[in-house]
């Protein structure tokens, strides 16, 4: 029996880079494959993202999504795929466009 191994390889992903409005809810998705299957880790500034009321995740698709996206939520969020033989990754920076007293700003993210 003939039994190999390939490293995780990306492939459909969101854009390196999005502008969201404030308010909006924004979708982020990352695909990749490999023997074995790899397993995903999402993160926001390098610390692993969590759920809340206004973020799920989805492993089976490699999709995040976050509801009423705010200030607090621009950064780059990372999409890490694993397996025995390798990782890879795809960042995605994400601004977040809003109103404030005097008019538009922008949010961005410190890195």
């Amino acid at each position: 029996m003939l039994v190999f191994a390939a490293p995780p390889e990306l492939g459909a992903v969101s854009p390196g880079f999005m502008i969201e409005r404030e308010g909006a809810t924004v979708e982020l998705s990352c695909e990749a494959t490999g023997i074995p299957p790899p397993t995903l880790t999402w993160l926001k500034d390098g610390t692993e993202l969590g759920r809340s009321a206004r973020v799920s995740m989805s492993s089976a698709d490699g999709r995040v999504r976050i509801k009423s996206i705010v200030a607090a939520d621009a950064g780059i969020y990372t999409c890490l795929f694993k397996n025995p033989v390798a990782q890879v990754s795809h960042d995605i920076r994400v601004v977040v466009k809003g109103r404030s007293p005097g008019g538009l700003y922008l949010s961005m993210c410190q890195n």
